[in-house]
C-alpha cells in the first residue's frame, strides 16, 4: 500500500541537486580514509590483525559510515547495521528493534564494548513485546568503529555468541584534544506517528603525565503515538521513549608498554505512554523505566614474552515498573503497583598471547574468564503453571571457563586457527572447539572457510523454576486450542545449554573498487530451546493460555551471503560527478526450522540491501538505497500446521521494497549537513493471508515517510 506524494518530499527532491551546484570544493575525506581491507580487526580472534586474514566473516562499520548517514545512527545503530552481509533488522511489536545474524533470534548475537560485554536488559523487561534496545546505549559520537562477526564465535567469548558478535569500538586517546557534537531530528510525515529529537557528543584529550581522558553523552526522544494510530493488532508504534547516556574514561599510560583505565557508562530509558487524539493516556503495557550502569577497570601490558589483558567490570541493569495491574490469588484487583527489577553481570577476564616458532610461527593466546550473573525480578509464579500468578522470584549462576587459540602461520599466504574452550557452568560443561584456514594467494583473492561449534546457556529467566513472561497474544496465536485472552510461558529449570556444529566456506575478490564475496553457512541446532503449549489451566480465573519452554531435539539453519560493490564511475566527470558506487549485499535463508520442520523463527527467506553512493564533489555526497524484504512467514508450511493442531490460521506479511534517500554536505572542515527521507514511497506492507483474528495479520511496526536532519561541528 503506497499513499501519495508529500509536498515536503517534492522540496527535498528539487533542493538536493541545486545545492550540489554551489559547493565550495573541500578535501576529499574519502581519500585521507583507510580502505576497509586494510583496516585492523580485534574480533575475530585473540590478536588484532588485518580484515583481510582474519579467521572469519567479518565485516567493519567505518567511523565515516557513521558520519555519512549520521541521521540515522545517532538514532538507532540497527539502521546502520542491517547495511552489513547476513545482518537483518528484528522488528518488534512496537517502535524497539534488535539485529538478527543469520535469521538467529537478536538473543544470539553477543554485543560487546570494547571486547566487554555489554549484557542485557532482557532479563528486566515485563512482557515478550517490550524489550528495550540495548545496542544504543553507547553515544554514537563515541564510537570509532564497529566490528560484526557472522556466525558461531563460542570458542572464544563462551555462551551468547552462538550467532554472532558486535563488538563497538569506541575513540582511543590522542594527543591532543578532540570533540563533536551532532544534533539532529526526525519527523514523520503522519502527524499522528511521534517525532523524534537526538543529541549526541564526545570529547578527549590528554591530560599530563601520561593520563588521558574521555567524555561522551547522548539524550534521545521519541514522542509516544496516538492510538488512533495503531491499525496493527498489538498496538504497534504507540509508545514512545525518552533515553539519555554518559560515559567516562581515564587512562594511564605508565609508560609505552604499560596501559591502565578505568570507567563508567550510566543511562536512563523511560517509556512513554502513547496518547489519544483528545489527550488521554493509553497504558498498554505499563509505565518502565530502564537503568543501566557499567564500571570497568582495564590493564594491557608488553612483556619480553608477550602481551597480557586483565579487565573487571560489572554491569546492573533495573527496570522500576509501574502502573502493573496487581493480581491477587490470580485475579486482578483494578490497583496498580510499582516494581523493582534488576539483572547484574560481575565478570573478571584475561588472556596473555605469546608469539613463538615450532616448525612455523605461531601466535598463541591462553585465557580465562569468571563471572556470575544475578536476577530479581517479582513478574513470577510459582514451581508449575497454576492460577496463582504472582509471587517473587531470585536467581544467580556462577560460569567460569578457559580457552586456548593457536594463529599457526603455514606459510605465507595461508594461515590456521585452532580454537578451543572449555566452560563450567550450571548447566553442565561445556567444550565448544574451532578450526579456521584462510588463503591469500593473491592481494585480490581470499577464501575461508572452517568448522566451529557453539552453545547458549539458557538465560536466567528462561531457566528459573516458574518464571513467567507475559504476551496479549502475538506469543500465542496459532496454537489450535488458543482462542484468545493472551497467554503465559512459563520458564523450565531442567532446560539444557543449546548446541551447535557449525561449517562455512567462503571466497571474496578486491580489485579497483570491485569486490565480490560470497558465503555459504551451515548450523545444526541440538537442545533447541523453544516454547510448548500447556493449555487453558480448569480454575483460572485470568483465562490465560500456557506455554512452557522446552528443548528440541534438533533444528538447522542454512544459508547463503553474498556482497557486490561496483564502481561505475571512479575518476571525475564535470563538476557534479566524481564518482559514482553501487553497493549491495544479499542473504538467501535456505532452511531455518527443527526437526519437525517449524520455522524457529519469523524471518524473510531473502533480503538485500544496495546503495547508489554519488559523490558530487569533494564536499557533497548522496545516496539512494533499496532494502527488500520476502514474503515473511509465520505459519505457512505443513509442519507449522501439523506443531499447532492443523487448524491455526497463517499470519504472512508479503515481500515489500523500502527505498531510503539520503544526503550529508561538508559546509566546512569542521562542520558537517546531514538530511534523508526514510521510507520514500511511504510503503505500508501487507498481508497476503489475514491472522484468524486480527483483520491485518500484520503485527510488525514498518515506520511510515520520516525526515530527519542533523548537524555535527567537531574541533
Amino acid at each position: 500500500m503506497m499513499r501519495s506524494t508529500s509536498p515536503k518530499l517534492v522540496k527535498l527532491l528539487l533542493l538536493l541537486p541545486v545545492l550540489s551546484l554551489s559547493l565550495p570544493a573541500m578535501a576529499d575525506e574519502s581519500e585521507q580514509a583507510y580502505t576497509k581491507g586494510d583496516v585492523m580487526v580485534v574480533t575475530a580472534s585473540a590478536i588484532e590483525q588485518s580484515l583481510k586474514t582474519a579467521p572469519a566473516s567479518i565485516s567493519v562499520i567505518t567511523r565515516e559510515d557513521l558520519d555519512n548517514d549520521i541521521g540515522k545512527s545517532a538514532t538507532d545503530l540497527v539502521d546502520v547495521l542491517e547495511r552489513v552481509t547476513g545482518i537483518s533488522k528484528a522488528i518488534g511489536t512496537d517502535v524497539s528493534s534488535g539485529v538478527q545474524i543469520r535469521g538467529m533470534p537478536a538473543a544470539y548475537t553477543l554485543i560487546l564494548v570494547n571486547g566487554r560485554r555489554m549484557g542485557s536488559s532482557n532479563g528486566t523487561k515485563t512482557t515478550q513485546q517490550n524489550y528495550f534496545d540495548d545496542i544504543n546505549w553507547i553515544p554514537v559520537d563515541s564510537i570509532e568503529r564497529i566490528e560484526v562477526v557472522r556466525g558461531p564465535m563460542s570458542s572464544l567469548y563462551g555462551s551468547d555468541a552462538m550467532g554472532g558478535v558486535i563488538n563497538i569500538i569506541t575513540k582511543k586517546e590522542t594527543d591532543e584534544w578532540r570533540g563533536s557534537f551532532t544534533a539532529g531530528v526526525r519527523v514523520p510525515e503522519e502527524d499522528n506517528r511521534g517525532k523524534t529529537q537526538t543529541y549526541t557528543g564526545s570529547i578527549a584529550g590528554p591530560l599530563g603525565n601520561g593520563f588521558h581522558v574521555r567524555l561522551g553523552g547522548s539524550w534521545n526522544e521519541r514522542k509516544p503515538d496516538t492510538s488512533e494510530t495503531s491499525a496493527l493488532r498489538w498496538g504497534s508504534g504507540t509508545e514512545g521513549k525518552r533515553r539519555y547516556n554518559y560515559e567516562a574514561e581515564l587512562g594511564w599510560d605508565i609508560n609505552d608498554n604499560h596501559q591502565v583505565s578505568i570507567g563508567t557508562t550510566q543511562g536512563q530509558e523511560k517509556g512513554l505512554e502513547g496518547e489519544t487524539e483528545s489527550g488521554t493516556e493509553i497504558n498498554l503495557r505499563g509505565a518502565t523505566l530502564v537503568k543501566r550502569e557499567s564500571y570497568f577497570v582495564n590493564y594491557q601490558g608488553l612483556f619480553d614474552f608477550g602481551n597480557v589483558k586483565l579487565t573487571a567490570y560489572q554491569n546492573k541493569y533495573r527496570n522500576q515498573a509501574s502502573n502493573i495491574p496487581e493480581i491477587i490469588g490470580g485475579a486482578l484487583t483494578g490497583n496498580t503497583y510499582e516494581s523493582d527489577l534488576w539483572s547484574k553481570d560481575q565478570i573478571i577476564e584475561g588472556s596473555i598471547s605469546i608469539p613463538f616458532e615450532l616448525l612455523v610461527e605461531h601466535d598463541l593466546t591462553v585465557g580465562a574468564q569468571w563471572m556470575k550473573e544475578e536476577l530479581y525480578n517479582p513478574r513470577s509464579i510459582g514451581t508449575t503453571a497454576s492460577s496463582d500468578t504472582f509471587g517473587q522470584h531470585t536467581n544467580d549462576a556462577i560460569s567460569k571457563s578457559i580457552f586456548f587459540e593457536d594463529q599457526m602461520y603455514l606459510r605465507d599466504d595461508l594461515t590456521l586457527t585452532l580454537g578451543l574452550r572449555f566452560d563450567d557452568t550450571k548447566y553442565g560443561n561445556e567444550t565448544t572447539p574451532r578450526a579456521y584456514l584462510v588463503y591469500n594467494p593473491t592481494d585480490e583473492w581470499t577464501f575461508k572457510g572452517g568448522y566451529s561449534e557453539g552453545f547458549k546457556a539458557p538465560s536466567l529467566r528462561q531457566s528459573s523454576p516458574g518464571f513467567i513472561e507475559t504476551s496479549k497474544g502475538a506469543g500465542c496465536n496459532g496454537y489450535a486450542d488458543y482462542t484468545g485472552g493472551g497467554c503465559y510461558t512459563v520458564s523450565n529449570a531442567n532446560l539444557k545449554a543449546e548446541r551447535s556444529e557449525n561449517w562455512e566456506l567462503g571466497a571474496s575478490y578486491d580489485h579497483q573498487g570491485w569486490h565480490v564475496e560470497v558465503t555459504f553457512f551451515d548450523s545444526r541446532f541440538k537442545d533447541k530451546i523453544a516454547t510448548s503449549p500447556v493449555g487453558y489451566i480448569p480454575g483460572d480465573p485470568t483465562g490465560r493460555y500456557w506455554l512452557e519452554r522446552i528443548n528440541l531435539d534438533s533444528a538447522r539453519t542454512q544459508g547463503i551471503e553474498a556482497r557486490l560493490d561496483i564502481p561505475l564511475i571512479s575518476q571525475p566527470v564535470g563538476p557534479i560527478l566524481k564518482s559514482l558506487t553501487l553497493r549491495n549485499n544479499f542473504t538467501r535463508m535456505i532452511k531455518a526450522e527443527d526437526d519437525r520442520g517449524v520455522m524457529l523463527v519469523t524471518t524473510p527467506k531473502f533480503t538485500s540491501y544496495s546503495t547508489l553512493d554519488w559523490q558530487l564533489n569533494d564536499a557533497f555526497g548522496m545516496s539512494l538505497s533499496a532494502k527488500y524484504y520476502s514474503k515473511m512467514l509465520g505459519l505457512n508450511s505443513d509442519a507449522d500446521q501439523a506443531s499447532r493442531g492443523n487448524t491455526a490460521t497463517a499470519r504472512i506479511r508479503s515481500g515489500y521494497f523500502v527505498y531510503d534517500l539520503a544526503a550529508n554536505y561538508k559546509v566546512t572542515e569542521n562542520l558537517r549537513f546531514n538530511i534523508g527521507v526514510d521510507n520514500l514511497f511511504d510503503k505500508d506492507p501487507v498481508t497476503d493471508t489475514p491472522s484468524g483474528s486480527a483483520t491485518t495479520g500484520n503485527n510488525y511496526y514498518i515506520p511510515g515517510r520520516t525526515f530527519y536532519a542533523s548537524l555535527t561541528a567537531s574541533f
